[in-house]
């Protein structure tokens, strides 16, 4: 069983269900974990992560990734993308909402909502998620009040919730993403994106058990980022517990 644990997915024709699922079939993927997609357009990245651009702010669509796992439930598990910048009463009650409707864990996005890690919102819905025993999940900006270091101090403060860095971190290989996920027993790295050298390094510092293969669809490509997976220099059971067992047991499958 292989898993993609961080996949974006929308209607729109090059982040579709019916691509995905193309894509996993190729790469030999038999599940994936969605997020909503179509919140900024991924081909202008570097544009909005060095400040050129400021996305154009939209709802997370949640309603179309729920949509899409009832459509392919043997195939299809979700995570919730919520915006901190909404309140307190309105993001605690899309986390219930969505918890409700089986989706889980939350993605936070501070590239997309411009919110720092350590606002009095995220907070609250960190401490939820501890609650609720699903992961939080989040990518990581230069920005001091976003950054590798602000989440560490937020998964200091909330050691019953399971933290789970997209893309190995910031930057092309974030060793303090790696040193915190050593360090501490609620922080995980998601693979998506992240090369070679920064897998391997975090493989040997932090442990298999803390690492979780994420394909990053459709920015990047499940096959290419399975293959990055595929041929580090571990053993069959540590690549199997990348490739799978990491994430299962976060999402309590």
């Amino acid at each position: 069983m292989i898993i993609d644990g961080h996949a974006h997915i929308s209607r729109q024709d090059y982040s579709s269900p019916e691509r995905l699922l193309d894509d996993m079939k190729s790469a030999g993927i038999d599940k994936a974990v969605l997020v909503p997609g179509g919140m900024l357009d991924v081909r202008r990245m570097t544009r909005y992560v060095t400040g050129q651009e400021k996305p154009i702010l939209k709802d997370p669509p949640n309603d179309t990734v729920l949509d899409i796992i009832r459509e392919y439930p043997d195939k299809f598990y979700g995570i919730c993308c919520i915006n901190p910048n909404d309140g307190a009463p309105a993001a605690l009650a899309s986390l219930e909402k969505a918890y409700r409707n089986g989706f889980k864990g939350l993605k936070m996005s501070p590239l997309v909502h411009q919110v720092s890690l350590m606002g009095d919102v995220v907070k609250e819905l960190a401490a939820l998620c501890g609650d609720y025993g699903i992961p939080f999940y989040t990518h990581l900006v230069i920005q001091a009040n976003a950054n590798t270091a602000a989440l560490g101090s937020l998964a200091e403060a909330f050691p019953s919730t399971n933290f789970v860095i997209g893309h190995m971190g910031f930057g092309p290989l974030d060793i303090d993403a790696i040193e915190l996920a050593a360090r501490r027993d609620n922080v995980y790295l998601e693979t998506s994106t992240g090369n070679p050298l920064a897998i391997q390094t975090a493989v040997k510092q932090a442990g298999p058990d803390k690492l979780m293969f994420g394909s990053e669809f459709p920015l990047s490509d499940p096959f290419v980022e399975k293959v990055k997976i595929d041929r580090l220099s571990i053993s069959d059971a540590d690549k199997e517990t990348i490739l799978h067992h990491t994430i299962s047991r976060l999402l309590g499958l």
